[in-house]
């Protein structure tokens, strides 16, 4: 995955029921390959899947490498991971979804990003959203 030409997938879209998952697995990838560009992998967001998985990145990074696809990682991500019920993934992806700034810091790069990719929509409160923004995906 090159992360220098390309988006990794949107936050939004689920691997194995979790959000955030994907994208994550995407800049694994690029990490092992160098090719990571601009982005940040083990972020704030990667690291709240992190946390809720109960593994670090340095253990998925391992997985990712050992890997052929996301059914290879999803298949050895299960063996370490925190054992998860649907209802407890749907409650970390309602939180991850409405994931916005927490302090003033935050809040200024926040609205730095938001005034550069949408200027237009005051109504944009998520990191997932300014990142959909970012990558030209938001609706």
């Amino acid at each position: 995955m090159d992360l220098t030409k390309n988006f990794p997938r949107s936050p939004y879209e689920k691997v194995d029921g979790y959000m955030m998952l994907g994208r994550t697995i995407d800049k694994a990838h690029a990490t092992l390959q160098g090719l990571l560009g601009e982005y940040m992998y083990d972020c704030p967001l990667d690291k709240r899947l992190f946390g809720f998985l109960g593994i670090s990145a340095p253990q998925l990074l391992e997985l990712v490498e050992n890997s052929e696809n996301d059914e290879d990682v999803v298949d050895s991500l299960k063996t370490i991971q925190v054992e998860r019920n649907t209802e407890e993934i749907e409650q970390f992806n309602d939180q991850i979804l409405e994931s916005g700034p927490n302090d003033d810091e935050s809040q200024v790069y926040f609205e730095r990003l938001r005034q550069k990719h949408a200027p237009d929509r005051p109504d944009i409160s998520s990191w997932f959203d300014i990142i959909e923004a970012e990558e030209g995906r938001l609706k």
